[in-house]
C-alpha cells in the first residue's frame, strides 16, 4: 500500500476519478480557500492542481470525469461546474436549476463529456434530468415522489441510467432502479429484494450499487445488517437476473473492473471479525478483492473510516491492476491521519 496524497479523498465509488488514460487520479482536499481538486499520477511522479472550489456551505464535493473526454464535472453551490482537463480554459458554470429547485450533490458525465445526468428537486418531487453541456439545456427524464439519488450512466450502455431509492436500507424494498428511453422510460426496479432473500417476506437490505463497464447491470451489496440473506456482493441485470457473486457478512461499498473480472469491497469492521454488519466493527475496515467468477476473496489492505468523505470508497484503476481507496489511521493517542492510497490487486 502507498499513500498518494495526504488529507485528500477519492470521489464517490460510482463516479470516475481517473484521467490521463488511467495513469492519474483526481483527488479532493480542503484548502485555505475551500476545496481543491488535485491530479496525482498513480506512480507518484507528478501532481497538478485541476480546480478550486470556494466555500459554499456544502460539506463534500464529489467529482466525476468523462471516461473518454476528460471533462470534469461537479455539483457545487447549486450549480453544475465543468472543467476541461485537456486544455487551460477556466472552469465554467454549465447549468443552474430553476429558482426553488436544487441539484443533487452527485452528478454523472457521459463518456464523451457532452451530457450530465443528475437529480433535481423542487422540494416535493425529485426528477432525473439530463443536461446538455454545450447549451445548458436540461431535459426531464423520470420523476418520482420519493428520495431519488445516486444517478449515474451505465458505462456499458449509456441509454441505461441508474438511480436509487434512498433511505434506511432495512425499510426500502426497491433500492436499485434503472431508466432506459425504450425499455423503461418510467424507470424499472432492477433488483427484486424479496426474490433475492432466503427468508420469505423479508427483503434483502441492499445498496451502494455501481453500474458495470462490461455489460448492462450493476454490482450491489447486501449489507451485513440485513436481517435476511444471502449477504454479500451481488450482480443484478435489467432482465431481472440476480446472482450472488460472493457471500460476505460485512460488505459496505463496491466497485468493479472495466473487464468485469475483479470486484472490490470495503467492509463495516474487519472482514474476519465475528458477527456481521456493524457488530464488533470498531473503526476499522478491510479492502477486499473479489474474483467475480469464483467468488474468492483476497484481503488487500486494512484501513479505518471517518464520516464522509472518509469512507474507504474503493475503486479499481482502469488498467485493472490496482485499487485506490481512502485510508484512515487511528493512533492509540486519538490522533487521526488520512489520505488517498493505492494498493495492488493480486
Amino acid at each position: 500500500m502507498r499513500l498518494l496524497l495526504e488529507d485528500a479523498y477519492a470521489t464517490y465509488p460510482h463516479c470516475n476519478g481517473y484521467w490521463r488514460d488511467g495513469r492519474a487520479v483526481a483527488l479532493v482536499r480542503e484548502s485555505t480557500r475551500g476545496f481543491e481538486v488535485v491530479g496525482v499520477d498513480l506512480d507518484g511522479s507528478n501532481q497538478v492542481r485541476l480546480l478550486e472550489l470556494e466555500p459554499a456551505g456544502q460539506v463534500t464535493p464529489w467529482i466525476d470525469i468523462a471516461l473518454d473526454a476528460e471533462t470534469l464535472v461537479v455539483s457545487w453551490n447549486n450549480q453544475l461546474v465543468v472543467k476541461e482537463l485537456r486544455c487551460s480554459e477556466e472552469p465554467r458554470v454549465a447549468y443552474v436549476p430553476p429558482a426553488g429547485s436544487t441539484l443533487d450533490g452527485l452528478v454523472s458525465v457521459s463518456a464523451d463529456g457532452r451530457r450530465v445526468v443528475t437529480v433535481e428537486s423542487d422540494g416535493e418531487r425529485r426528477v432525473l434530468v439530463e443536461i446538455a453541456l454545450a447549451t445548458g439545456t436540461a431535459t426531464p427524464l423520470t420523476g418520482v415522489d420519493w428520495y431519488a439519488n445516486h444517478a449515474h450512466y451505465c458505462p456499458a450502455d449509456e441509454q441505461w441510467i441508474g438511480f436509487a431509492h434512498e433511505g434506511e436500507a432495512s425499510s426500502v424494498p426497491d433500492r436499485v432502479w434503472g431508466r432506459h428511453p425504450v425499455l423503461a422510460p418510467d424507470g424499472l426496479v432492477l433488483a427484486d429484494q424479496h426474490a433475492m432473500s432466503d427468508q420469505p417476506g423479508r427483503p434483502l437490505a441492499i445498496g451502494h450499487e455501481r453500474w458495470m463497464f462490461h455489460r448492462p447491470g450493476a454490482v450491489v451489496v447486501a449489507y451485513g445488517e440485513s436481517e435476511a440473506g444471502p449477504r454479500g456482493l451481488w450482480q443484478v441485470l435489467p432482465d431481472g437476473e440476480a446472482r450472488l457473486v460472493s457471500p460476505g457478512e460485512r460488505d459496505w461499498h463496491c466497485g468493479i473492473s472495466r473487464d468485469g473480472k475483479w470486484a472490490v469491497v470495503d467492509t463495516s469492521g474487519p472482514a474476519d471479525a465475528p458477527g456481521r454488519g456493524w457488530q464488533n466493527a470498531g473503526r476499522e475496515s478491510s479492502i477486499v478483492a473479489v474474483d467475480t467468477e469464483t467468488g474468492e476473496r483476497t484481503l488487500l489492505a486494512t484501513t479505518g473510516h471517518e464520516p464522509h468523505p472518509y469512507h474507504p470508497h474503493p475503486s479499481i484503476t482502469p488498467d485493472g491492476r490496482s485499487v485506490v481507496f481512502n485510508h484512515v489511521q487511528h493512533t492509540p493517542t486519538g490522533a487521526i491521519s488520512r489520505g488517498a492510497a493505492v494498493v495492488s490487486l493480486p
